[in-house]
């Protein structure tokens, strides 16, 4: 510390008053690097999962408004064993079933071994609105590839 208070007075005054300013411009960049700038970002990530968060909210509740609405209606839902019909569907939307079991009076188990979860969710959304279908149980296991395997037990309907 000596050594450093020895070398600042062997400096000019104009010398230390342009190491002071020189000085001060480096901690208000740093401070603008370290700080603001982090919390600025930090602040937009948040206002954007917020935002994603409303919509994916409005949208559970458009399809819980309209699954509400296809229960109460009675829907046009197809007649048959649910078992068939949830099998029939799946194929239709090009999952291979790998099993189908059926669940008490009225429901099955389905297991698929490989599936990409924003289809398949897209697809069990559908059967629950289109169907009056209720999951039971869901058990998805993620694949080594993005893919997931499910075994889902519908439940009602037909």
């Amino acid at each position: 510390m000596d050594g450093l208070k020895g070398w600042w007075r062997t400096r000019t005054v104009r010398e230390q008053r342009l190491l002071l300013a020189g000085g001060g411009l480096a901690a208000v960049v740093l401070a603008w690097l370290l700080i603001v700038r982090p919390l600025d970002s930090a602040l937009a990530e948040q206002k954007a999962r917020h935002d994603r968060a409303v919509i994916a909210l409005a949208q559970v509740e458009a399809r819980a408004e309209a699954i509400d609405a296809v229960r109460a209606s009675g829907g046009d839902r197809p007649s048959g064993r649910i078992a068939d019909l949830v099998t029939a569907e799946a194929v239709r939307t090009g999952f291979t079933v790998t099993d189908t079991d059926p669940v008490g009076t009225n429901g099955v188990r389905v297991a698929i071994a490989a599936v990409r979860p924003q289809t398949f969710f897209a697809w069990v959304a559908d059967l629950e609105t289109r169907l009056g279908l209720t999951v039971a149980q869901l058990t998805a296991r993620p694949n080594s590839d993005e893919t997931l395997s499910v075994e889902v037990v519908f439940t009602g309907g037909a």
